[in-house]
């Protein structure tokens, strides 16, 4: 989420509306006369001024377009402007029935479509329902439980397992570990505990900090709310999402493009058999009526309903594998997309590795998915020059690389497990690189 300076823009913003920026990063004791906390919390006084100052702990729902504004989006789509124009030029034509035919094409892919969306915003405010509904706090030197609604900056609130964390807050007290995955992404559950701040950490790193909306897996601890509402990280990114501003996706620029190209040779067509009708000698009522007919016709009446239930059936199919779609377009979006750039290790893979091929200059790349057993000197060498071992559970530990290494050397029907547990010798050393190590291990032979 960004530096220290960047993501303490929560904290600071809330800190605006009585003059102060409030820093969680800072030592404790000077947090807690920032925030005027005591041991024994807020008094119920104090944290009705300060709520009447804050506002309402709760993350601001979207703003939804009215339902005339929504009404008019779906009936002005370029396709659906065709279509009027058709039906209007069917009642000129003297065939109502295709005219009411043609509006009710409208009307019912209009209500269609926005039944689907309607659906689909639902779901995407979900992200406030991560607020809990009440909270345990410390007020007046007592627990009690209030409504998660209520909490300001200052308040002590009190975690323990199953809990979802009310608002962002720094602990005070105790350890808990804390799913922070609808933040981060990563699915691993983290530690956080009581301490001193660490310099140059991202805020969603701090290991003494909790988030609003996140849930707790474990422990129990006491913690000092610093940002609340609109203020916290989760009020951050609803409040970014709703500055998006919104553009044409690329399957509204084709249909819009389409929608003129029929347009327009529908027009020239019916132009082209007026002018004809005219000059053969039709009379000029006959020659129009025989030309709206022929500009009537070339409207394909039935391509906006097809596309909009191509779209749903798309975002039906989403669903169903825990995608949210805010809008039909977008499904096609989707597919155009080409490049997507997530934090994939914990996520989309498991952090895993294993042994493709072995190079060598005698041998060239030899591949490795058959499991073909490696040289014996080379498997012994792969685990000796490893920090891998067991843990309680007999699964190997360590780097993921030299685990798989070292799970590479089992065709050469080596006891990687009991070598990996017992050490042998070998010799390791820092490079240049902080993140890496050497090691040299001897094979027989070789002096």
């Amino acid at each position: 989420m960004g530096d220290r300076s960047s993501a303490t823009s929560a904290a600071e913003t809330a800190g605006r509306l009585t003059g102060r920026v409030t820093d969680p990063g800072e030592p404790l004791p000077l947090l807690r006369k920032e925030l005027g906390t005591g041991p024994g919390g807020l008094s119920e006084r104090e944290a009705a001024r300060r709520l009447a100052v804050y506002g309402l702990n709760q993350v601001r729902r979207h703003e939804r377009t009215s339902p005339a504004g929504e009404v008019t989006r779906q009936v002005a789509h370029p396709l659906a402007l065709l279509l009027w124009a058709a039906g209007a030029l069917a009642f000129v034509a003297g065939t109502p029935v295709l005219g009411w035919a043609i509006l009710a094409v409208i009307v019912v892919n209009a209500a269609f479509a926005l039944l689907q969306e309607r659906q689909a915003e639902r779901a995407v405010e979900a992200l406030a329902s991560y607020l809990p509904e009440h909270a345990k706090v410390i007020r007046d030197s007592r627990p009690r439980t209030v409504e998660a609604t209520q909490l300001v900056p200052g308040d002590l609130v009190l975690l323990e397992e199953g809990d979802r964390v009310p608002a962002d807050a720094r602990l005070v007290d105790g350890a808990v570990e804390v799913d922070l995955s609808m933040l981060t992404g990563e699915s691993a559950p983290v530690e956080r505990i009581t301490g001193p701040a660490q310099e140059g950490v991202p805020l969603l790193s701090e290991p003494n900090l909790v988030f609003s909306g996140t849930t707790c897996v474990g422990g129990q601890a006491t913690a000092l709310v610093f940002a609340t509402g609109e203020h916290t990280e989760l009020g951050r990114i609803s409040a970014l999402s709703q500055r998006t501003r919104r553009r044409p996706s690329p399957l509204e620029v084709q249909v819009k493009k389409v929608a003129w190209l029929i347009a327009a040779v529908a027009v020239a067509i019916g132009v082209v058999f007026l002018l004809t009708g005219m000059w053969v000698g039709l009379p000029l009522r006959d020659a129009l009526t025989f030309a709206i007919g022929l500009l009537v016709a070339n409207v394909p009446e039935g391509l906006l309903p097809t596309i909009t239930l191509a779209l749903a059936i798309g975002v039906r199919v989403l669903a169903r594998q825990g995608a949210v779609i805010k809008r039909l377009s977008a499904v096609e979006t989707l597919g155009s997309t080409s490049v997507i750039c997530t934090d994939k290790t914990g996520t989309l893979t498991q952090n895993r590795m294993r042994l493709q091929a072995i190079w060598s200059p005698r041998t060239g790349d030899v591949p490795q998915e058959d499991r073909r057993p490696l040289p014996r000197d080379l498997a012994r060498v792969l685990i000796d020059c490893s920090t891998c071992h067991l843990d309680e559970h007999g699964r190997l530990q360590g780097d993921p690389t030299e685990i798989a290494l070292v799970e590479g050397a089992a065709g050469a029907k080596q006891d990687t497990r009991a070598d990996a547990a017992a050490p042998g010798s070998r010799t390791c050393w820092p490079t240049e690189t902080p993140e890496s190590s050497s090691c040299s291990a001897s094979m027989p032979g070789c002096g």
